[in-house]
């Protein structure tokens, strides 16, 4: 696990700088937490750095550099559940980052259930293998750039006659804005939710309540998909090896909304 001085800064500048961004540093109430977290991190006092990003995820800051700091925090305080869902949930912002990868890889390497964080791919997003590479804003800005590049030049194609011999050359180049924005309609379709099991074990049923037969039982730090939530609080839950079942929501820990 990197846990260097160096790489904090780094990992707490990005943070900062992410907040500033999106105008939420604008409350110094947030500015206050992530100095409050840092300064308990680097004293081993985990207790109060997930307190203080805990605190930040409650007034509803979505932030991939937030659920990895608390990652570590979590992990650093022996909750691998807990760990294992903020990891999970900095992997849907941060999908290039290494260092969210390698440590949920390697918090799932103490986890007994031997459960991958991740679904077959589909034929879609295979052959759109950049698909799972960039966020869905990552994805807006290109076909953005890409529509826009491609209006322009085609304006120009058409409007200056030494150019109109390559009006249909410049119509076919339309596949590739074409091919982005479908990939960006995928990904709109794509609201995985991944979460993880915080309790020591948790049973999973065939229906939503307690009163419904038992089907199997998870470890602590399991990786599950949310796929449906029912009245009572239930989660329909799908892992790796094709399993299904429902899981009460106490015991799985998932950030962000359903």
């Amino acid at each position: 696990m990197k846990n260097t001085t160096i790489f904090n800064i780094i990992a707490s500048f990005c943070l900062s700088l992410s907040f500033a961004i999106s105008g939420l540093a604008t409350a110094s109430e947030e500015d206050q937490h992530v100095t409050a977290a840092e300064q308990a991190f680097d004293k081993g006092d985990y207790a109060a750095a997930i307190s203080n990003y805990e605190q930040l995820v409650k007034a509803g800051v979505v932030n991939g550099h937030l659920y990895y700091n608390l990652g570590m925090a979590y992990y650093r305080a022996g909750q691998r559940g807990d760990a294992v869902a903020a990891f999970l949930a900095a992997r849907r912002y941060l999908p290039r980052d290494p260092d969210t990868a390698a440590n949920l890889r390697f918090v799932l390497g103490t986890i007994r259930d031997k459960l991958e964080p991740e679904l077959p791919k589909s034929w879609v997003n295979r052959v759109g293998f950049w698909i799972d590479r960039l966020t869905m804003k990552e994805l807006a800005w290109v076909a953005v750039l890409l529509c826009a590049f491609w209006g322009i030049g085609m304006t120009a194609v058409l409007l200056i006659p030494a150019w109109n011999k390559w009006r249909w050359y410049a119509g076919a180049t339309a596949l590739v804005p074409g091919i982005v924005l479908l990939s960006l309609a995928s990904k709109s379709q794509d609201n995985e939710r991944w979460g993880a099991v915080e309790l020591a074990k948790a049973k999973v049923y065939s229906g939503p309540g307690t009163l419904n037969a038992v089907v199997f039982e998870l470890q602590e730090g399991a990786p599950a998909l949310v796929t449906e939530v029912a009245a009572g609080g239930f989660y329909r839950i799908q892992l790796s090896d094709g399993k299904k079942g429902w899981i009460s929501g106490s015991q799985l820990k998932v950030f962000g909304p359903l």
